[in-house]
């Protein structure tokens, strides 16, 4: 029998939970927090691409298999790794903010396979979202902070305050709700509904019992104010 990790927190109960927050992912902005928040996205290997492409330029000018060329392909294998390197510790540090700052985190169950396919592959790799939910999960474990993963289908359509479907382009940034006025950035509007969806799914599991001090099926999480920044 395998001795157990110390170092995992149990979950929260969910009558422990007190704050809560959903977020967004996206291109425009790394992330897009249900209050608001945005975390730029850092395009780390599009800040490094000219310089990597001359490399690789003058590695084909090398013969292949001499001394000179095998210092070339490892000046490239450091490049990748220092972007590699930027990359982690850019989430790490987003992660970290979260796990400190909410119980429960809600977030989008993205496709990465399939997103990675369409003609916006590059900066889709580029964001690396999938290794960011796997960094934010471990994160969470450690910390006893509940990940809740949602359907992505229609959060940035649907309206978050009177549930209207609100059809939009991808090049329309705003949110505009004719049923109800609602009128909001689309990645706001997004996190919000990915909130909504992960407290119906934790109170479908068990109902939170608002004479514990936690949520109840008729009031949402608190979204607790951030304490300074994210970093």
């Amino acid at each position: 029998m395998r001795a157990k990790d110390e170092r995992v927190t149990e979950p929260l109960a969910l009558d422990q939970i007190k704050s809560a927050i959903g977020i967004d992912v996206g291109l425009k902005e790394f992330l897009t927090t249900s209050e608001g928040k945005t975390i730029p996205i850092q395009q780390t290997y599009r800040q490094a691409q000219n310089h990597l492409a001359r490399q690789q330029r003058r590695l084909k000018n090398k013969q292949k298999g001499s001394i000179n060329y095998q210092k070339q392909q490892n000046k490239i294998a450091k490049i990748h790794q220092r972007i590699q390197r930027q990359r982690k510790d850019f989430q790490y540090k987003i992660a970290n903010w979260l796990t400190r700052c909410y119980d429960l985190i809600a977030i989008e169950d993205l496709n990465i396979k399939g997103l990675s396919r369409t003609q916006l592959a590059k900066s889709i790799l580029d964001a690396a979202w999938g290794q960011f939910i796997m960094i934010l999960e471990a994160v969470a474990v450690k910390c006893g902070v509940r990940v809740v993963k949602v359907n992505p289908h229609g959060t940035s359509q649907d309206c978050s305050s009177c549930h209207a479907k609100v059809l939009k382009t991808l090049s329309v940034r705003f949110h505009e709700c004719p049923k109800c006025g609602l009128i909001m950035d689309r990645d706001e509007n997004a996190a919000r509904n990915i909130l909504h969806r992960a407290l119906e799914e934790i109170q479908a599991v068990g109902r939170i019992a608002s004479a514990g001090g936690g949520l109840d099926n008729s009031q949402p999480a608190k979204q607790e104010t951030l304490k300074g920044e994210w970093v």
